[in-house]
């Protein structure tokens, strides 16, 4: 079965700033396609159609480039650039990849049960965002599912006890935590100020 997100892109030589800004201008997304042992490709794409992609394939998902009927590129993001302040996209590197050949790849982690958690009174810590996974481009899900809506405070779960596809290994650390949850900490009472104020107060021995 085809997993992949199609996208056509222009190819383009590699332009000056003011070209880029013009490209952006036009509504186009300034990209880039690293290849092992050849020469990056630049192109274009239409920035509409890269948002909808993006938005339905994510960072771990395959992606089929097509600049013309015999150029085609099946390559996953490997870091986008966004405008400072924003989240406007300002460019996309794609790394040329091989369905046949393990790959790997930073996944993000998807909570689910988080609001049970808030609803029991409960706090959750997580302490990572995304694991690194090795495996074929084909097996990478779009994210890793963590299911806390059962846990209670004390419990841990650790990358060793994630649930990955089929094929798919974590080169993240078996023993690094991902998420805990604890009970919320107390907050601190104010020091009463009549008291505080009746301490300083009080008569010295010379004025009793």
């Amino acid at each position: 079965m085809d997993k992949s997100t199609k996208l056509l892109i222009t190819k383009r030589t590699k332009g000056s700033k003011g070209a880029m800004h013009a490209l952006r201008r036009e509504g186009l997304l300034p990209g880039s396609i690293s290849q092992k042992g050849h020469d990056a490709v630049s192109f274009s794409v239409n920035k509409i159609e890269f948002r909808k992609a993006f938005a339905a394939n994510g960072t771990s998902g395959i992606y089929t480039l097509q600049a013309d009927k015999k150029t085609v590129f099946t390559a996953m993001i490997r870091e986008i650039q966004y405008v400072p302040g924003s989240e406007d996209f300002l460019h996309v590197t794609f790394q040329a990849v091989s369905l046949t050949e393990e790959t790997t790849a930073d996944i993000p982690l998807h909570i689910v049960g988080r609001e049970e958690l808030q609803h029991n009174g409960y706090e959750l810590l997580q302490q990572l965002e995304s694991v690194h996974l090795k495996g074929l481009p084909g097996d990478f899900p779009t994210a890793v599912e963590v299911d806390v809506s059962a846990m209670v405070p004390g419990d841990q779960l650790t990358v060793g006890e994630l649930k990955l596809p089929s094929g798919v290994t974590s080169l993240t650390e078996e023993e690094r935590m991902v998420v805990s949850v604890a009970h919320p900490k107390a907050a601190e009472e104010p020091a009463d100020e009549e008291e505080a104020a009746g301490a300083d107060a009080a008569p010295t021995a010379d004025e009793a």
